[in-house]
């Protein structure tokens, strides 16, 4: 039986592994992987933050709100602003004993207000009192409705069809880039783009322009009270 002559130059290809353009190849699509990784990263972790954020707006208008029969319990909070949302404290709604609780009080975007930097004993001097007259803004990165004058209370259409009751706050730099968590009387929490609000970006840093007396979109002008 004969055998077939072997090349040599194939024997010894076979013999060296892969080729210099072969190794270029390979280290450019690691590279082109890794850009991918590198570019996803933040995408990811953003929308890790927005489905934080909503889970806390969720949970802090749920404990307003009756969640047998999906009504507001003794009326919504007659505060405003951070007073507002901090009135899950007052009424004893969110256990503060428990540092951990305190966590849905601050949105995992906001670089500004942060539990960390939250004395956590001064919580314990929350309550309907305080909040009438107190400023702790400090204490929540979520801002909440105007409630405290009888010109601005939320009516029973405005429940019933969902007025804004809480959004993150303009303190400091924005918490998300593209837009806002937003909850709403009816327990529904939406991250709404500003593109929806019908307005540009605001300035990233100093974006007290959203939230402020100067806020052009009426839905945000509505949670005011400036309309």
């Amino acid at each position: 039986m004969r055998s077939h002559p072997t090349n040599p130059s194939l024997s010894r290809r076979a013999q060296a592994g892969f080729s210099f353009i072969e190794i270029l190849v390979v280290m450019g699509i690691i590279a082109m992987l890794a850009s991918m990784v590198v570019a996803l990263v933040p995408v990811i972790q953003e929308r890790a933050k927005q489905t934080k954020s909503k889970d806390n707006v969720k949970g802090l208008v749920m404990m307003m709100v009756d969640k047998r029969m999906g009504k507001v319990t003794g009326g919504w909070p007659k505060f405003s602003g951070k007073n507002f949302t901090l009135s899950v404290v007052s009424s004893n709604a969110l256990d503060i004993r428990r540092r951990e609780n305190l966590e849905m009080l601050f949105s995992p975007g906001d670089p500004y207000l942060t539990l960390e930097d939250a004395d956590q004993k001064r919580f314990e001097e929350i309550d309907n009192k305080s909040l009438v007259d107190g400023d702790f803004h400090e204490f929540t990165s979520y801002a909440g409705r105007r409630n405290a004058d009888k010109e601005f209370l939320i009516t029973s259409d405005q429940e019933r069809m969902g007025t804004m009751l809480l959004c993150d706050d303009d303190d400091g730099p924005l918490h998300h880039s593209d837009g806002l968590v937003c909850g709403y009387s009816t327990g529904d929490v939406r991250f709404k783009e500003w593109e929806e609000f019908d307005m540009r970006k605001p300035d990233p840093d100093h974006p007290d322009e959203f939230l402020g007396d100067a806020s052009s979109n009426e839905e945000l002008q509505r949670m005011l009270g400036i309309r």
